[in-house]
């Protein structure tokens, strides 16, 4: 395993999820700047956000045919170009057109960092891969809350020229990393559940354009199949972040109502991604020691009864389920992608990103529309977490190395 390779690719990452954070805590400061609503001026997230979902699968089947590297540096140029225009420019309708240079750089550059986990080096340190990426991806979370914060309450444009230089630092070490080649016999098949996920994010932007897309991308869906252990790990992991992701928008919403700045609660708030941050790698690596099968269920479980802990504290709760999660996350992940054939990850981990951004739009909006109090996300965390703990039961664990090996290639 090439641990440097996968540092620097996943640095990459962490400047998306860095920049997603921070802007997230400049949309009240925004809306007031251009005398918009915070409906509007969160067009800025959502936009980004659809356009992603829109084009991870096809920037994926794209670029492992001419290199993930040469997709990285263009990527990463985007992102850097973007956040300099916002810098300078006068009007909303500008940083909106400017933005969606950004999103279309991070659409490459976010799945491309799990490519690097997923494809280099040997199945059987591939937790340990896969946690390291998630470990410096989630990072990004944990950091652009309190930056996001401070930053803000100073000038918010600053922000976007951070983020632009983070993504030229991380440019200069990606032109020396290994250069990944891949041509993928699902990239078809991904394209119908590629569209079916996008017309849930693009909803927010236009209910008949998000239809549409979600009735395309079914119709496309019954005519290819992806393979069974895949699809089955992938449900798992997609009700997981669904909660992961409305407890963390509940935590806001919670300490915004309790009368916190966006300061204070970003700090408060901070406490839940970084106990999945600290956690991530050690839940990859306990997949690699341990049964892939074993440790998912038992964080599934886990982050279910952990729930509980909402009726105690919220501070506790953030810690035990960033705890939880961390190992949910990473753990199911290595099975995930330890069940595709090599060939398979670029497109595979495009989706499975798409997975991520499709729930995270999905998490928000659950917590938009719940009670503050702790039974309405107990009743989301709980059930979903159990469903995701039973589909594991029926993943199916190749017993060696060499019926994996046959069990991929009849994929």
């Amino acid at each position: 395993m090439n641990s440097k390779d996968i540092v620097v690719a996943s640095f990459m990452g962490f400047v998306s999820t860095f920049e997603a954070t921070m802007i997230l805590i400049a949309i009240p400061i925004i809306s007031v700047y251009f005398g918009i609503s915070h409906f509007q001026a969160s067009l800025l997230v959502t936009i980004y956000v659809a356009i992603e979902a829109l084009l991870f699968v096809p920037f994926a089947v794209v670029f492992e045919r001419v290199g993930l590297r040469l997709g990285m540096i263009f990527g990463g140029t985007l992102l850097a170009a973007g956040g300099f225009l916002i810098f300078f420019s006068s009007s909303f309708v500008e940083i909106e057109l400017f933005r969606i240079i950004q999103a279309v750089g991070a659409s490459i550059v976010l799945p491309t960092s799990l490519v690097y986990a997923s494809s280099i080096g040997d199945d059987t340190r591939r937790g340990s891969a896969i946690g390291i990426n998630h470990t410096i991806v989630s990072l990004g979370y944990v950091v652009g809350l309190p930056v996001g914060g401070i930053v803000a309450l100073l000038d918010w444009k600053v922000l976007f020229i951070v983020s632009s230089l983070l993504a030229l630092v991380s440019l200069a070490f990606i032109f020396r990393i290994k250069d990944v080649r891949r041509v993928s016999s699902i990239g078809r098949s991904a394209f119908g559940p590629s569209l079916a996920l996008s017309g849930v994010v693009v909803l927010v932007l236009n209910i008949w354009a998000g239809i549409m897309v979600m009735a395309m991308g079914l119709i496309m869906s019954l005519r290819t199949h992806l393979p069974g252990e895949y699809v089955k790990s992938s449900i798992s992991g997609f009700l997981h972040s669904i909660t992961r992701n409305s407890f963390a928008a509940y935590l806001v919403f919670l300490y915004a109502y309790l009368g916190y700045n966006a300061l204070h609660y970003s700090l408060l708030v901070l406490l839940f991604p970084l106990s999945f941050t600290f956690f991530s790698l050690a839940g990859g690596k306990a997949s690699d020691r341990f049964s892939r099968k074993l440790v998912p269920m038992l964080a599934f479980l886990m982050m279910a009864l952990f729930s509980i802990s909402i009726f105690v504290n919220s501070i506790l709760a953030e810690i035990l389920l960033g705890v939880a999660s961390g190992l949910a996350t990473t753990s199911n992940t290595s099975y995930t992608m330890n069940s595709l054939a090599q060939k398979n990850r670029v497109v595979g981990s495009a989706l499975r990103t798409l997975q991520g951004t499709v729930a995270m739009s999905i998490g928000l909006t659950l917590a938009s529309i719940i009670s503050i109090g702790p039974i309405d996300i107990i009743l989301i965390l709980v059930p979903l977490n159990l469903i995701a703990a039973a589909f594991v039961i029926f993943y199916e664990l190749p017993k060696s190395k060499e019926e994996t090996l046959n069990h991929h290639d009849l994929r």
